[in-house]
C-alpha cells in the first residue's frame, strides 16, 4: 500500500485542478522519438548557438531540438567578450570560438589554448513555461524579448515567510512524506535496464566524473542527497514544475541535507534543510522561512537531458539505478497526462498564456528577472 500512496493522493487532489490558462493554448512542440547516436562523428543532430544580452550581460545559448538539450553560459571569458559557433558532429563538443577553442557541453574547453578551463556557467534551468511565468510574471521570450503581462509585480511576506503564507500550500503529503534518497546508488551506463531513449535525466559534472539521475526516480523522491570529489550537493527536483537544480548543501560552514517538506509555494517544491528546518523556494533559489531565511545555495550547473543522448555522450558515466531502500513503482509516471494536459493540479499566481503551460523551456535567471528559449528555436 505503502507504494501507491502518493499516487492516490495526486490523483485524489487531480480531481480538483485548476486550469493554467487559455483553452485555446496550442499544443505542445513534438519532440524527435530517438536522436539516434549523438557520438563523435554522426550527422543525425544540428546544434545551433545563440549570443545574446539579457539584463546587460551577454551570454551564450547552445541546444539542440534533436538531442533534446539547451545550455547556456557567460561569454565574458579570461576579461574577454568570446565570439562562439556551432560545432557539427563532434557531441559532447557543441561549439567554438575564435581563438581556436573548442567546448563542450559542460562548458569545458577541450582543445585550444584555454584547453582545460571552463565557461562560467549562467543561473538557469529547465522546466515548464507555466512555472517561470507565475515566478517571474516579467518573464522575457527569445527571440521577440516580449515581456509577461504581469510585469513589475512585487512579492510581500508575512507571518516569517518571504512570500505570502496564505500561497503556501500543502501538497497532500507532510514533512518527508515523500522520502529524499540519501545514500544513492550507482550502476554504470551499460547495465542500465530501466530507462526508455525518452526518458529525462538530470546530469552532474564534477572534472572527469559524471552522474545521472533519472526523472523515473526523482518523480517519486524529488530530493537525493549525495557527494563525490569532495562536494556535498543535493538534486532537488519538482515534478510539478519540470525543474531540476542541484545545491550545495554546505550552508554556512554547516553541511546538512534537504529534506522534502510537503510543502508547496506555486506549485513548486519546497525543500527544508535538516539543520535549521528553514523552508527554501527551489525557483526563487533562497530560503524562505526559518532561520536561514534570505540565504541562497551555491549552485551546481544541472544538465538536463534523454538518456538517449545522456548514454551516447558519456558511456563510462555512472547512472543512479532504483536500489533506492524504498518500494516504489519506478517508470510510473505518477501524475497521469500531466505532463501533456494544459491543467494544474494546484493554483499559481500568474498565468502566462504565450506558450502552452507544460512546454519544456531553458530559462536564464539574473537579478531576479527570467528570459526563456524554446527548443523550437534550436531546430
Amino acid at each position: 500500500m505503502k507504494t501507491h500512496i502518493y499516487f492516490i493522493i495526486a490523483f485524489a487532489i487531480a480531481l480538483f485542478s485548476c486550469s493554467s490558462g487559455d483553452d485555446n493554448m496550442g499544443d505542445l512542440p513534438t519532440l524527435p522519438d530517438n536522436p539516434g547516436t549523438p557520438a563523435p562523428g554522426i550527422g543525425t543532430g544540428k546544434i545551433l548557438v545563440v549570443e545574446d544580452e539579457f539584463e546587460n550581460q551577454h551570454f551564450v545559448i547552445a541546444g539542440s531540438k534533436t538531442f533534446n538539450f539547451i545550455v547556456s553560459f557567460s561569454r565574458e571569458f579570461d576579461g574577454q567578450l568570446r565570439n562562439f559557433s556551432a560545432v557539427q558532429d563532434e557531441l559532447p563538443v557543441i561549439m567554438q570560438d575564435e581563438d581556436g577553442n573548442k567546448w563542450d557541453i559542460f562548458g569545458y574547453a577541450t582543445e585550444g589554448p584555454d584547453k582545460g578551463k571552463r565557461l562560467v556557467p549562467t543561473q538557469s534551468l529547465m522546466g515548464y513555461w507555466f512555472s517561470f511565468g507565475t515566478f517571474y510574471p516579467g518573464i522575457e521570450l527569445y527571440p521577440s524579448n516580449s515581456k509577461g503581462i504581469h510585469d513589475g509585480k512585487v512579492i510581500v511576506g508575512d507571518n516569517g515567510w518571504l512570500v505570502p503564507s496564505n500561497e503556501v500550500r500543502s501538497g497532500g503529503v507532510g514533512r518527508d512524506g515523500i522520502p529524499a534518497v540519501g545514500n544513492p546508488q550507482f550502476e554504470s551506463v551499460s547495465s542500465v535496464d530501466f530507462l526508455e531513449n525518452n526518458d529525462l535525466v538530470v546530469a552532474f559534472r564534477s572534472g572527469n566524473k559524471v552522474k545521472a539521475y533519472p526523472h523515473d526516480v526523482l518523480d517519486w523522491h524529488e530530493i537525493v542527497n549525495d557527494s563525490f570529489d569532495n562536494l556535498y550537493f543535493s538534486i532537488v527536483y519538482c515534478p510539478l514544475t519540470g525543474t531540476a537544480t542541484i545545491w550545495d548543501r554546505t550552508i554556512d560552514g554547516k553541511t546538512t541535507t534537504f529534506g522534502v517538506s510537503g510543502l508547496l509555494y506555486n506549485t513548486n517544491i519546497v525543500p527544508y534543510d535538516r539543520e535549521t528546518s528553514s523552508n527554501w523556494s527551489q525557483l526563487f533559489d533562497r530560503s524562505i522561512n526559518g532561520t536561514n531565511s534570505g540565504k541562497r545555495p551555491k549552485n551546481y550547473m544541472p544538465l538536463e537531458t534523454t538518456w538517449a543522448t545522456f548514454k551516447a555522450l558519456y558511456p563510462n558515466a555512472e547512472v543512479m539505478n532504483t536500489n533506492t531502500g524504498f518500494n516504489r513503482s519506478y517508470g510510473f509516471y505518477p501524475y497521469g497526462d500531466y505532463k501533456t494536459s494544459q491543467s494544474l493540479i494546484f493554483p499559481v499566481k500568474y498565468d502566462d498564456d504565450r506558450l502552452h503551460p507544460k512546454e519544456r523551456v531553458h530559462a536564464l535567471i539574473v537579478n531576479g528577472e527570467a528570459k526563456a528559449y524554446k527548443f523550437e528555436n534550436f531546430d
